[in-house]
């Protein structure tokens, strides 16, 4: 088992974080489901995120912070005038 810390946006403008026990074999969208955080991706701290079906467990270390952001951002769209 490890235990990971997940920061998430929270009410007011501040960040919530959770602890969540992972064991081998979780996915991404396991956290996320049991935070019930749907529409959410989790990122890494130095940035990219994380597959739903990736091997959570295999790609972090015990302790580690991860980010939860929403799945929908778009960014780099030109604007119309």
């Amino acid at each position: 088992m490890k235990r990971i810390i997940i920061s998430m946006a929270g009410t007011e403008g501040r960040r919530e974080y959770k602890d969540v026990q992972i064991a081998p074999g979780t996915k991404p969208r396991d956290v996320l489901a049991q935070l019930n955080l749907n529409g959410f991706q989790l990122e890494r701290p130095e940035g990219g995120a994380f597959g739903f079906n990736d091997d959570l467990f295999g790609a972090v270390t015990d302790g580690q912070k991860l980010f939860a952001t929403p799945a929908d951002v778009e960014a780099g769209l030109a604007a119309f005038v």
